[in-house]
């Protein structure tokens, strides 16, 4: 028969006595270490930031996130023990840098603290008309062929003397200039564009009352010396620049 437990006996295991003292000193080290990562992580988007502007975008991303190995020399310099860390805790380390990196490095490629995006040029229309002294066309006077990059459109010319040509220049901050070469049969000649961003369009196929979108120019030439290349080039405020061309032939 089974001899029955007494209620004064010891348990067989007794759970370690609670060190509060050394609990509390380990969590204000992490809470250190996660800081210094976390700082450690805006130094590493500093230097991706360098790199990708100035040696190659690749750079700029690899040697940014393996400036998280520096941790390894760092944080014993500051007083912060490594020496009982397991591949786990650098795993978890390094996701806090990863993502804090990422955050850090994108904001700093992006307004208001960097521009790396050149504006972008979008052909919308050529016409023809008469004027007198090249005065702009009125309002839904003309008809309008709608244009894109790098390609030929027929215009109708008939009697009219002058070309017209609609195109959009845009950024993601601000164009800070904005350049138009034609080139006819006769030579080229440098045109100076006219924004009419939010004008009501001169174009007769539009819709009533339609307005041209922000970041709108037009240009307007002698409409001789078919055909005629038009060459726009936009460039912004940090000196980004893009050039797109398409070319005007009679119809």
């Amino acid at each position: 028969m089974a001899r029955r437990k007494r209620k004064d006996e010891e348990p067989d295991w007794v759970p370690p006595e609670f060190d509060e003292v050394a609990f509390m000193r380990k969590e204000i080290e992490n809470a250190k270490i996660a800081v210094v990562v976390v700082a450690w992580a805006a130094i590493g988007a500093i230097v991706g930031l360098i790199l990708y502007t100035y040696v190659h975008p690749a750079a700029g991303f690899l040697l940014g996130l393996a400036t998280f190995g520096g941790l390894y020399f760092l944080l014993p310099v500051l007083g912060l023990p490594i020496h009982g860390y397991k591949k786990r805790d650098w795993f978890n380390r390094f996701g806090t840098y990863f993502f804090c990196w990422l955050a850090f490095f994108i904001l700093a490629l992006n307004p208001p603290f960097g521009d790396h995006t050149p504006p972008s040029i979008q052909f919308e229309a050529a016409a023809s008309y008469t004027s007198a002294g090249l005065a702009e066309p009125g309002i839904r006077s003309i008809y309008c062929v709608p244009a894109s990059a790098a390609t030929t459109v027929s215009v109708g010319v008939g009697g009219n003397n002058t070309l017209y040509v609609l195109f959009r220049a845009t950024d993601n901050v601000a164009v800070q200039n904005v350049t138009v070469r034609a080139e006819p049969g006769t030579g080229p000649v440098d045109l100076t564009p006219t924004d009419v961003s939010l004008s009501i369009s001169a174009c007769s196929n539009s819709a009533n009352n339609t307005r041209y979108p922000s970041g709108t120019y037009a240009v307007k030439m002698p409409a001789s010396g078919f055909p005629v290349t038009f060459t726009v080039t936009a460039t912004d405020r940090v000196g980004l620049s893009s050039t797109a061309w398409f070319r005007v032939a009679p119809l």
